[in-house]
């Protein structure tokens, strides 16, 4: 081959690589791996995920969704890697497809330690639990209103039916259901009439900030120590969210040793301060 057409050959080989976007340019977002990830499609992922244009969102926001970006695709690169391909295409890969990946590359996380969470369980059953109402409520604009409403419901007329009719909460359609509140948690004068009520009673019209209420309430729990059942599973369960975090946070942090992660800063539309930040990295 003559030295004209070498030339002419390493020049056209690096236009087509410089076209196809084999070198870093103004485009590249970041290095995982060998992978090359654009601007465009994390861009993309902020808008999806904030439900606003991604120019708008502000620093903090949009350098954890970088991390969230990375995360994802450094665990989908590791696992190519080790020819781990998951079942799905990695676009549409949900969050527990996702967990399951990092299952695999890191294992599952450790189950917590049965003393800690016994230790957690005794401090709280110690603490005296408040007394608690199950309440819903019809809102109506005027006193005369809520008197009327008061009479129907007096009068066997179905609570639901007349929340439909003419109750304005936001939550009429259902029925008006509030869900359960501890006793000293309302603003004492709603408090003082909801914790008057036996379960299934009504109230008298009630003015509140935002019209005149009726409260009906359900159901009373007294006050008295927590059921030890419950206390047992919402301990398990804070337990194994934190074990589950610092797992992963862990796994992370290894993949990212064993793939390799390079954020290309300069081309970012705002200050990025995540993770994977150089002046982190350098630290």
């Amino acid at each position: 081959m003559s030295d004209f057409r070498v030339l002419h050959w390493c020049f056209t080989a690096a236009f087509v690589s410089l076209a196809l976007g084999c070198g870093d340019d103004g485009e590249t977002l970041a290095r995982v791996g060998s992978r090359k990830l654009e601007l465009a499609p994390f861009q993309e992922y902020v808008a999806e995920v904030t439900g606003e244009a991604w120019q708008g969102v502000n620093a903090r926001v949009t350098s954890r969704l970088l991390d969230q970006f990375l995360d994802r695709q450094l665990v989908l690169e590791t696992a190519r890697r080790r020819d781990l391909q998951p079942a799905t295409a990695s676009s549409v890969l949900g969050p527990s497809e996702m967990q399951k990946l990092l299952d695999e590359l890191c294992g599952p996380p450790p189950q917590p330690a049965n003393t800690e969470i016994s230790d957690v369980v005794t401090r709280r059953l110690e603490v005296v639990r408040p007394a608690q109402a199950h309440v819903r409520q019809v809102l109506v604009d005027s006193h005369e209103q809520a008197l009327a409403a008061r009479q129907r419901l007096a009068a066997g007329e179905d609570f639901v039916e007349i929340s439909r009719e003419v109750s304005r909460a936001p939550n009429a359609a259902e029925g008006g259901e509030l869900g359960f509140f501890d006793q000293g948690s309302l603003t004492p004068e709603i408090d003082e009439v909801i914790f008057s009520l036996e379960a299934g009673s009504f109230s008298d019209p009630v003015q509140g900030p935002s019209g005149f209420h009726i409260f009906q309430v359900l159901e009373v729990v007294p006050e008295g120590p927590p059921n030890r059942n419950e206390v047992i599973k919402e301990v398990r369960a804070e337990f194994a969210q934190r074990v589950a975090r610092e797992h992963t946070r862990e796994c992370i942090s290894g993949l990212v040793s064993e793939t390799g992660v390079e954020v290309h800063e300069k081309l970012l539309w705002f200050p990025y301060s995540g993770r994977y930040a150089e002046d982190r990295n350098n630290a």
